[in-house]
């Protein structure tokens, strides 16, 4: 059986990542598959003890300072470098990218493009899964609605104001709201949820909003999983606009409630657990969503079982959205991108 170390990335710009980014989401991936005792989570500062480690697989968190000689302190097979960032490609930060680049077998991230071109051999990493998904896709025979009580055509329920902005009319703006304003202004579709937010920067926000959109902001600051869930899974699409990145997790929840997503293009990515090539539409950079909402809404009445070829075809991998390891399909699929030459 393979023993992993990983190594957790340092602090970037003097901003702390949490748990998970840390390297959280592989340990226990992997401990999920291979045992608790196959998986070891340190800190660079525990390589400073007189300790020493031999593994067939070391990850090691971007950025990180590490040197030759903590390097020495660890025996491995295969070195595979990785960030949970929702930058593109790499941000070295201080790390030695002159000491790393060479040793490294593969730099995984929790998605990737083909865009990225070659300059790594770029993988996948496993991403958290909410135990509230597992509980809604559990009871999903209640909480869905059938065919026929699916009466919105679109919905959506996040923050507005993330990091992703694309290029509309030779204006920059932000995905999120730009194509909720499309939606709502357009008065050809029904459209549930809308934005939350907390804080001045919600009200300066609401203040600037237009008229069509200022009825979008909800009162509360935040929305209880179930909630958002139920809007879904009365929904016949969900928009999957990016937050940070061009991947978000509604890509799946949507799936599990029976939405079809309608998400920026994602024909050249991928994730560890893929999304289902017939079964989302793709709004282009820069482009209208209504077009693609509209050719979700005919395919769906065209082909009533697409929300459930979906589900099937994410149910390969995973179960009621979380890993499982009697699945292996998903592990073979991870251990082939680290196994290769």
């Amino acid at each position: 059986m393979p023993s992993f170390l990983i190594i957790q990335p340092e602090p970037l710009n003097g901003q702390k990542a949490g748990r998970g980014a840390r390297g959280r989401n592989l340990e226990l991936f992997l401990k999920r598959y291979f045992g608790r005792r196959s998986v070891s989570l340190i800190g660079l500062e525990d390589l400073a003890d007189k300790r020493s480690y031999s593994v067939d697989h070391l990850f090691l968190g971007i950025p990180s300072s590490i040197t030759k000689n903590d390097l020495m302190k660890v025996s491995f097979e295969r070195l595979h470098l990785f960030d949970y960032g929702d930058h593109e490609k790499v941000i070295w930060g201080h790390s030695d990218e002159g000491l790393l680049r060479p040793l490294a077998s593969t730099y995984l991230k929790p998605w990737i493009q083909k865009s990225w071109g070659d300059e790594f051999k770029w993988g996948v990493l496993p991403v958290r899964r909410s135990g509230s998904l597992y509980l809604c896709a559990k009871a999903s025979r209640f909480l869905q609605a059938d065919e026929g009580q699916r009466n919105i055509d679109a919905t959506f329920l996040g923050n507005p104001v993330v990091g992703w902005q694309e290029t509309y009319g030779g204006e920059l703006k932000y995905t999120r709201i730009h194509w909720l304003d499309e939606v709502a202004s357009s008065g050809k579709h029904s459209l549930s949820g809308g934005f939350f937010m907390r804080g001045r920067e919600a009200e300066q926000f609401r203040e600037r909003a237009s008229r069509t959109l200022s009825p979008l902001f909800l009162s509360k600051g935040r929305v209880n999983f179930l909630s958002y869930f139920s809007l879904m899974a009365h929904a016949k699409t969900a928009l999957c606009p990016p937050g940070n990145a061009l991947w978000s997790y509604r890509h799946y929840e949507s799936i599990y409630a029976g939405a079809l997503p309608i998400s920026s293009d994602f024909r050249e990515a991928e994730m560890l657990v893929p999304l289902p090539d017939d079964g989302m539409f793709h709004v282009g950079s820069g482009e209208s969503v209504l077009p693609c909402l509209d050719e979700a809404l005919k395919a769906r009445k065209d082909n009533p079982n697409l929300a459930t070829s979906n589900l099937e075809s994410v149910e390969q991998y995973l179960t009621n959205g979380l890993y499982d390891r009697r699945k292996r399909l998903l592990l073979e699929r991870f251990m082939m991108q680290i196994e290769r030459s």
